[in-house]
């Protein structure tokens, strides 16, 4: 039996779910430590520790990273994963005992479901407590139970969720990308249908505006709330520092570019958290200089990002207000 995608990443995923709130939460656990880099994007991001993981920080490696709904609210859930970490002595070594390292963002789903149900601590344990080598569910599961996309004013409205994709390059070497879709932007262009991960390139949907009513509203897109988020974990099993993986976080933003429309905005707070998980396989590519493999690496992370985006809606399934792609075109299935 050959192992599976997290097994090969030295890595476990694990999903709370609340299906009735439509919220929830992911979490990734690496039990060895991960080297990780973060890049934030988005102007209103909502983030737990990153700054422990800065190119000047002393810190370069962390056990856990932890991707929420419930918006500042269910921050508390990573409070559950550091409570598991520790139980299980996954962490740093100090002379007071086990420190985990953990870090984590959020996303606002609380314009569905129930706004006063968020993850919490026991919901946070909980996940920590059912992460698995196993392959990570998708679609409505974890964080991406209540996330929704295309919500700017020229927008066509649809369900988002969490999935993931993967590049495979020579020699064995994976990189995948693991993704909550709740964007401001679309991920299918309204005038055509396609997604804009197949097109290829991007129309801007509203050229033509011209009435001083239309251009007022363009004011923040739709609206002076940032309920959105895209999130990213990107994962390799060739091993790179914490400066290295911090260019491959931010090359793989143009993944994001390149399948959400518009991306980045000030009402997104879009952040990718890349990692080498120190019980990986930990491959190697000794023909090429550590520029190339960075590169190479960050470009192979950017096409994981487009299909890992794409899969999220493609399994995603319809709330109130927002119909997913599969009950929106159901002449493709």
């Amino acid at each position: 039996m050959t192992d599976s995608l997290l097994k090969k990443l030295g890595l476990k995923v694990g999903h709370y779910t609340d299906e009735i709130n439509l919220t929830g939460l992911t979490v990734f656990i690496a039990e060895e430590g991960a080297n990780i880099g973060v890049d934030v994007r988005g102007s209103n991001s909502g983030t737990i520790n990153t700054a422990a993981f800065s190119p000047t920080s002393a810190n370069d490696s962390a056990h856990a990273i932890v991707l929420t709904g419930g918006s500042l609210f269910g921050l508390e859930s990573s409070f559950g994963i550091v409570q598991y970490l520790e139980e299980k002595r996954i962490g740093f070594y100090t002379p007071a005992g086990v420190v985990p390292g953990i870090t984590g963002a959020v996303i606002y789903d609380l314009v569905v479901g129930s706004a006063k149900i968020r993850p919490t601590h026991a919901d946070g344990y909980n996940a920590a407590q059912s992460a698995s080598f196993d392959d990570p569910e998708q679609g409505n599961v974890g964080v991406g139970t209540g996330a929704t996309a295309g919500k700017w004013l020229a927008g066509k409205k649809m369900k988002g969720g969490f999935g993931y994709g993967v590049s495979h390059l020579e020699k064995g070497i994976i990189v995948a990308a693991f993704v909550v879709t709740n964007s401001v932007g679309d991920i299918v262009n309204p005038k055509t249908d396609e997604f804009y991960s197949d097109a290829g390139q991007f129309e801007l949907v509203n050229d033509t505006l011209s009435t001083d009513f239309e251009l007022k509203r363009l004011y923040g897109l739709i609206s002076k709330q940032p309920l959105n988020t895209t999130l990213a974990v990107v994962a390799t099993n060739i091993m790179l520092s914490k400066v290295q993986l911090i260019k491959v976080a931010e090359l793989s933003h143009n993944g994001m570019a390149r399948a959400i429309h518009p991306i980045h905005t000030t009402l997104d707070g879009d952040t990718v958290f890349a990692l080498s998980s120190h019980s990986s396989e930990q491959k190697t590519l000794k023909h090429l200089s550590d520029i190339s493999i960075v590169d190479l690496i960050g470009l192979a992370a950017a096409n994981a990002m487009t299909k890992a985006i794409k899969n999220s809606i493609l399994h995603a399934t319809s709330i109130d207000q927002f119909p997913c792609y599969k009950d929106i075109y159901k002449e493709n299935y």
